[in-house]
């Protein structure tokens, strides 16, 4: 059961796509149709934790403030994005319906412009609650009933989204054997383009020999890594702004929009630029003033 929140102004369009494909595992880009957006850019948001009163604070950050900017900057871009993802731990601790309620009011202004949003789950939300809360789109044969999963396509690339959500408020994920085993079969039947995996848990750990907040990570990984036509692997949760590589196999670790849990990291947004061959990811610090704030990071694709 994916969710996807459509443009305010494309119902009609949501309607008659959803019909169509109600039995498909992918689920089109709806802003991608459009002329006046750039199908090759998206817009990457995590860890947003918005709770119901907006004058909430966590870390000496007010989370609404946080994220009306990261709108307002993906509203400013130059040219309109496919799409916004916005990967798990949307609501600021449990994942109740009064988060949801806001997180919803302050995203409005994205669908407004006509933009797509595409959503994973953390573990700071509730699976159930956020489905009804935020009546996501969801067809009417999704590829896993005990899972969140989906395919979104992309001019360039298809976006696999996963979800890691365990327990509610527990720190660790799981993706589990039923929702691996739908995505090594979703990879197999969709290689003309290249692949982008999207997680909330981090697969990997800062701390050498420490496993990773996702448990199967190693489960994950062994998918991943012989499908060469997957190219990068996006997650949150750490919130941290950090690459890796893997055999080739380009780990992103997305900044938290909300609040970092060290003074020296940064938090934000990232402004993704796909080609043929790779991606340039610029970093919208909320502090213009960090060292990588405005950072274009190059990656190249692994060869098929």
């Amino acid at each position: 059961m994916p969710l996807h929140l459509p443009p305010l102004t494309r119902r009609t369009f949501l309607r008659r796509s959803l019909a169509a494909t109600a039995s498909l595992l992918t689920f089109p880009s709806l802003r991608a149709a459009e002329s006046s957006a750039d199908p090759d850019r998206w817009a990457l948001l995590s860890d947003t934790h918005i709770a119901a009163d907006r004058a909430a604070i966590q870390r000496t950050v007010n989370m609404t403030e946080h994220l009306e900017a990261a709108v307002k900057g993906v509203r400013a871009l130059a040219s309109r994005p496919a799409g916004v993802f916005v990967n798990g731990d949307c609501a600021v601790l449990k994942g109740l319906a009064e988060d949801y309620a806001t997180f919803s009011a302050l995203i409005t202004p994205l669908r407004e412009a006509g933009l797509p949003i595409h959503l994973t789950l953390g573990n700071h939300d509730d699976r159930d609650i956020f489905r009804t809360s935020l009546k996501a789109a969801i067809p009417a044969a999704p590829p896993l009933v005990s899972k969140h999963v989906s395919i979104v396509e992309g001019a360039r690339t298809n976006w696999f989204l996963l979800d890691s959500l365990d327990e509610v408020n527990k720190t660790p994920g799981l993706l589990g054997d039923e929702q691996r085993a739908w995505l090594a079969k979703a990879l197999d039947a969709n290689t003309a383009k290249p692949a982008l995996v999207m997680v909330h848990h981090n697969p990997i750990s800062g701390t050498p020999g420490k496993r990773g907040a996702l448990t199967d990570a190693d489960e994950l990984l062994a998918v991943l890594l012989p499908r060469r036509n997957v190219k990068a692997l996006f997650f949150g949760h750490t919130h941290t702004w950090r690459f890796a590589e893997k055999d080739g196999l380009h780990l992103v670790n997305l900044p938290a929009v909300a609040y970092s849990f060290a003074a020296t990291e940064v938090t934000g947004w990232v402004d993704a630029k796909l080609s043929e061959k790779g991606a340039a990811l610029t970093l919208h610090a909320h502090d213009t003033r960090h060292a990588a704030h405005g950072k274009t990071t190059e990656i190249s694709w692994r060869a098929a």
